[in-house]
């Protein structure tokens, strides 16, 4: 992993643009415009900030899945991706108190591999979410 030298934080309404132009490069085809601008203004976004400029966010919703807080979205810019944001934006999720949960589809190579390294375990999977790409489940309690 990269040194990473900038700092994780919560985002602000501030932010909110610097968030959606991230999520704008997603390999994905939903627009989730409006959820991050949700998510930002009720406090559940931190993001990854280095020299001012925002490279990555995860949205988490505390007692979201099951009464446990769950990772609903962790996204990296492109040009930052593989040098640590993602791992430091997962370790920074972790509820202090309870087991941390969040999913991603089989198809998001890149996610599953950084869940693994992450040393992230497999709960379960999900069908009928996304047609043929079923919903793979993880979960890590706070070391």
């Amino acid at each position: 992993m990269a040194d990473i030298r900038g700092t994780v934080r919560r985002a602000t309404s501030e932010d909110l643009e610097a968030v959606l132009e991230i999520d704008r490069i997603a390999p994905i085809g939903h627009e989730r415009g409006p959820l991050l601008t949700a998510r930002v203004l009720t406090g559940e976004v931190i993001l990854y900030e280095h020299e001012g400029r925002i490279s990555g966010y995860a949205v988490i919703r505390s007692h979201a899945f099951f009464g446990r807080d769950f990772v609903e979205l962790l996204a990296v810019a492109t040009g930052e991706r593989r040098r640590g944001v993602g791992s430091l934006l997962l370790q920074e999720a972790l509820s202090p108190t309870t087991r941390t949960f969040t999913s991603t589809n089989r198809s998001n190579i890149p996610m599953n591999r950084l869940l693994e390294k992450e040393e992230w375990l497999f709960s379960g999977q999900l069908d009928g979410i996304d047609e043929g790409d079923p919903e793979l489940v993880y979960f890590k309690d706070l070391a």
